[in-house]
């Protein structure tokens, strides 16, 4: 199960990157400006689509992303891990990824970036059906 570290290492590179993004609000994640996205968000973006494209060919009930939401400016995924069986459960990392686009605003500290996309990252107990 351990096929997917690279994608792992990426989310995670992206969650130790995280600064805060507001003056006034305790909120963190990694600003950068569309345009010219950094070689890790373009990677994490590729690895989403992966998985997705996976979910997508898949004939398993399991799938790697289990939650999608979208809202103005903003969409989030969580993506569920299993790294191995233990006693009838799956246990593995969750990683919920938020790609949020920034309006205009002047307590933003990272003035020329326009997006930002925060990682939480948990360990997960799943029961095997």
């Amino acid at each position: 199960m351990g096929v997917f570290k690279e994608e792992a290492n990426t989310f995670e590179n992206v969650a130790r990157k995280q600064t805060r993004i507001y003056n006034d609000v305790a909120a963190y994640g990694y600003p950068y400006n569309t345009a010219y996205p950094p070689s890790d968000i373009t990677r994490l973006i590729d690895s989403v689509s992966e998985f997705k494209g996976i979910d997508k060919n898949s004939a398993s009930k399991r799938k790697f992303i289990r939650n999608r939401e979208q809202w103005s400016g903003g969409v989030s995924v969580t993506i569920r891990i299993a790294w191995e069986m233990d006693e009838g459960y799956y246990v593995g990392t969750q990683y919920v990824i938020f790609f949020n686009k920034t309006p205009k605003q002047h307590s933003l500290i990272n003035k020329d970036c326009n997006a930002f996309i925060s990682v939480d990252i948990s360990r997960y107990q799943e029961k095997i059906i």
